[in-house]
C-alpha cells in the first residue's frame, strides 16, 4: 500500500510538472508532505531507474545498426546514430532531461523540508538517512546529467558549460547552464554530505530498493566522480571502500539459455530481466530493456575482442539472426531478451574502476588480480591473466570494460575521459543507408547529447 499511494504522489508531481517553467510545481491540499515518513516515501519510487543516458545508446560507437536494423529506429534514435545535433525537433521532449529534473525537484523539496518535518513514528536516524539519501540522490542524478549534456571533467573543460543546478524548490528564473567545474563541485559537496548523514545508518546494499543508496552505491559513485577528474589515488579508495561493503558477482557458468540454442529465449535466471532484481546492481538506472525490437548489433571491432568458445558473455549474447529471423552475418546482434542493461552503478563497473585505477597508479600486478577476480566469473576454461607492464594491463582493462558494459552507453563515456587524459582515441566512421559517412572525431561535442531545440526555445538561457 506505501508504494501505491508513493508512486501515485510521484505521479501527481510528474504530470503537473511544467518543465517550461523548469519545475516550478508545488503539491496542494492533502499531497503536501508533513512527516519524515511522507519524505520516506517519496524516495520510495522505482520509476526513478527509468530514462537514463537513452540519448547515448545509439551514440555509442560500439553499437552497430546496419540497415537491416536502422529502420526499425525512430528518427530521434536514427538521429542520434548518425551523430546529429538536432534529434528532437521544437516539439518533442526529451526525457533523459525532463526524468532527471524532476526527480531532482523531488530531493530538492524533501532537503528544504526534511529538517522540519513531523517526526511521526519514525526515529530521528530516519531524518539523516533520507536527508542523506536525498543528497546522494541528487549528487547522482547530477553525475549522469553532466556526463551525458557536457563535455568530460579536465582542466581546459572547466570553465565549459554543464547543466543547470536547480538546488531550490522555486525557481521563479530560467537558469544558465552552470559549468562542468561548478557541477562537479556540487556533487562533491552533496556527497560529502550524504556520507556524514549515512555513515553509520545506511545498508551496506539496499537489496529490497537497490534504486536507493547503500554504503556501497555512494562510495561506488565516489569512486566513479574522482575516476572522471582523474584523481586515480581517491578512485582506489572509494573503489576499496565500495567492494568492501558489497562485492557480489554472478557466476555465468551458472547460467542457460531457457531453450537451447535459441539466443532469444532469456536466460534460466530471471534476474536481469527487472534491474531491482540484479543483485550486481548496487545503484540501478537502467538504459534500455529492449534489445530485440530492433535487435542492437556489436561494432565489428567489440566483437572481435571476446573469445567466442569460452566467454560467456559472448556465448550467451550474440547471434547472428534478429528474434524476427534476419540474418545479419557477417554481424553479431547483442542477444538480450527482457535484459535491463545498466546505466547505474554495478559490482562489475566497480571491479574495473578499480583495476583500473591500481593500473594507472603503477600497482598492475593487483590491477591484473582485479581482473581475474571478474573473469574467472566470466570465462569458462579461464587461464588467469599475467602482468607484462602497466600500459598491457590498462589496454586490457579498457577492453574488458568495453565487453563487460557493452549496450550501457559507458563506453562512449568512457571514450570521452580517455581523450581528456591524453589518450589516442580512434576517429569513428558510419556509413548510413543514404550512403553518407558520418564520423566521430575525439573530442568532437557530438560525443555530447544535444540540449533539445524544444527547451532551448523555452528557455534561451541554455
Amino acid at each position: 500500500m506505501k508504494k501505491t499511494i508513493t508512486i501515485f504522489f510521484i505521479s501527481i508531481l510528474m504530470t503537473s510538472c511544467n518543465i517550461d517553467n523548469f519545475l516550478d510545481i508545488k503539491p496542494t491540499g492533502s499531497l503536501i508532505p508533513q512527516t519524515v515518513e511522507d519524505y520516506d516515501n517519496l524516495l520510495e519510487d522505482p520509476l526513478v531507474t527509468v530514462d537514463v543516458w537513452t540519448n547515448l545508446n545509439y551514440m555509442d560507437p560500439d553499437v552497430f545498426m546496419p540497415e537491416e536494423t536502422y529502420h526499425g529506429l525512430t528518427k530521434n534514435r536514427q538521429l542520434q546514430y548518425e551523430w546529429s545535433d538536432a534529434p528532437y525537433d521544437q516539439t518533442e521532449d526529451d526525457r533523459d532531461w525532463e526524468y532527471r529534473y524532476k526527480y531532482i525537484y523531488i530531493y530538492n523539496l524533501i532537503l528544504e523540508n526534511i529538517d522540519d518535518a513531523e517526526l511521526g513514528n519514525r526515529l530521528e536516524s530516519d531524518r539523516k538517512r533520507v536527508k542523506g539519501e536525498a543528497f546522494a540522490q541528487r549528487a547522482f542524478d547530477y553525475f549522469l546529467l553532466v556526463n551525458e549534456y557536457g563535455l568530460q571533467y579536465s582542466a581546459a573543460n572547466l570553465d565549459k558549460p554543464g547543466v543547470p543546478l536547480a538546488l531550490e524548490v522555486d525557481l521563479n528564473t530560467k537558469l544558465s547552464r552552470a559549468t562542468i567545474g561548478e557541477v562537479y563541485e556540487q556533487i562533491e559537496n552533496d556527497l560529502d554530505q550524504a556520507e556524514v548523514l549515512l555513515a553509520t545508518i545506511a545498508d551496506d546494499f539496499n537489496k529490497e530498493a537497490n534504486f536507493r543508496p547503500g554504503n556501497a552505491s555512494l562510495y561506488g559513485l565516489r569512486a566513479l566522480v574522482a575516476l572522471h577528474k582523474g584523481d586515480f589515488a581517491a578512485a582506489l579508495t572509494y573503489s576499496n571502500k565500495s567492494l568492501e561493503f558489497y562485492d557480489y558477482l554472478y557466476d555465468y557458468s551458472t547460467f542457460s539459455l531457457k531453450i537451447p540454442g535459441n539466443a532469444w529465449s532469456g536466460l534460466n535466471i530471471n534476474d536481469f530481466e527487472n534491474g531491482n532484481d540484479n543483485l550486481e546492481c548496487i545503484w540501478n538506472r537502467y538504459l534500455k530493456t529492449t534489445h530485440f525490437d530492433p535487435a542492437s548489433l556489436y561494432n565489428p571491432e567489440l566483437a572481435a575482442l571476446y573469445d567466442k568458445t569460452n566467454d560467456i558473455r559472448w556465448t550467451l549474447f550474440s547471434t547472428q539472426t534478429t528474434f524476427y529471423g534476419v540474418d545479419v552475418s557477417p554481424n553479431y546482434c547483442f542477444s538480450a531478451y527482457n535484459y535491463e542493461t545498466q546505466a547505474g552503478i554495478t559490482t562489475p563497473n566497480i571491479y574495473l574502476v578499480n583495476a583500473e585505477a591500481k593500473a594507472r597508479t603503477g600497482n598492475g600486478e593487483e590491477a591484473i588480480a582485479m581482473l581475474n577476480k571478474l573473469l574467472e566469473k566470466r570465462i569458462v576454461n579461464f587461464t588467469p591473466l599475467t602482468h607484462l607492464d602497466d600500459a598491457s594491463t590498462l589496454q586490457r582493462v579498457k577492453e574488458e570494460r568495453r565487453k563487460e558494459l557493452r549496450m550501457t552507453g559507458n563506453n562512449l563515456i568512457d571514450l570521452k575521459r580517455y581523450h581528456a587524459y591524453g589518450e589516442v582515441i580512434p576517429t569513428y566512421s558510419r556509413t548510413i543507408p543514404t550512403g553518407e559517412i558520418v564520423t566521430l572525431e575525439p573530442g568532437s561535442e557530438k560525443y555530447v547529447a544535444p540540449i533539445s531545440l524544444k527547451l532551448k526555445t523555452i528557455n534561451p538561457n541554455l
